[in-house]
């Protein structure tokens, strides 16, 4: 794909921003605090983020199926990562260096290109440590908002999280929002990558990279990155310039984001 020169970067991105979060997890004073715009509290993000650490660590060692929690349930399963919350609250921040630290072994030494078994298929070595890193970003952005705290996000490891999804897309695609759709975008971001999302057929995206297209969409990465998961309006992004319609009809480029479910 044109623009896509993901690289372990990621995994030295992950490696240094871990410690943030750790301390960010370490300063809750109260894990039953709400997330403002979430269904989770402060104790049950801090607990999801323990969780992936984990389940990534193992799926880079070759375990196909990891799961403590109902994979299924999308939003999570709020009992279990409640309990979880009060029964390890000591230990939470810790826990969350020692999967990092886990996956950061399992995957030394290996190609950006090597496939990891997922708990969908496979995935690539670069995609699953970008996935990783844009759990702490994007959950770490929820518990600063909540605890009031600084959580600054730069654009390199932003573009590294979008550069880790922009391949998946397929995987988030709304299929009722789809239905009887055809329409093709090109997403830009700042420093590459760039793509062309075909939503064909109204179930399914066809990622290539050339061609004409309905819709071109540009932005920095940290725009892409917000809007990706949900966390800033994609109306707003439009209307404030972090994200630009340069090419197609104004209707198609404010419809894009709800053909795409939230990672």
């Amino acid at each position: 794909m044109k623009g896509i020169t993901i690289d372990l970067a990621a995994a030295h991105a992950l490696q240094s921003l871990t410690p943030r979060t750790v301390a960010l997890i370490a300063s809750i004073p109260d894990l039953d605090v709400p997330i403002s715009s979430s269904d989770w509290t402060l104790g049950e993000a801090a607990v999801h983020l323990v969780f992936g650490a984990r389940d990534y660590s193992e799926h880079a060692r070759g375990a196909q199926r990891c799961y403590r929690i109902n994979p299924a349930d999308t939003a999570g399963n709020h009992d279990e990562l409640a309990s979880i919350a009060q029964r390890d609250r000591p230990a939470l921040d810790t826990e969350l260096q020692l999967g990092i630290d886990a996956f950061l072994d399992a995957t030394e030494g290996r190609t950006a290109e090597d496939l990891l078994p997922w708990h969908v298929g496979s995935l690539s070595c670069a995609s699953m440590t970008g996935l990783l890193l844009g759990e702490q970003l994007l959950h770490g952005y929820d518990m600063a908002q909540t605890l009031d705290a600084e959580w600054p996000i730069e654009a390199e490891p932003a573009r590294l999280v979008v550069e880790a999804w922009l391949p998946l897309l397929p995987r988030l695609v709304d299929s009722a929002a789809v239905e009887g759709i055809a329409v093709s975008y090109e997403l830009i971001v700042d420093g590459g990558p760039s793509v062309i999302a075909r939503f064909c057929d109204g179930v399914s995206i066809d990622l290539s990279e050339d061609g004409p297209v309905d819709c071109r969409l540009s932005g920095d990465s940290i725009s892409w990155l917000l809007a990706l998961y949900g966390r800033v309006g994609w109306e707003n992004l439009l209307r404030t310039g972090g994200v630009k319609m340069t090419y197609g009809d104004t209707a198609l480029g404010a419809g894009f984001k709800r053909l795409l479910r939230n990672p």
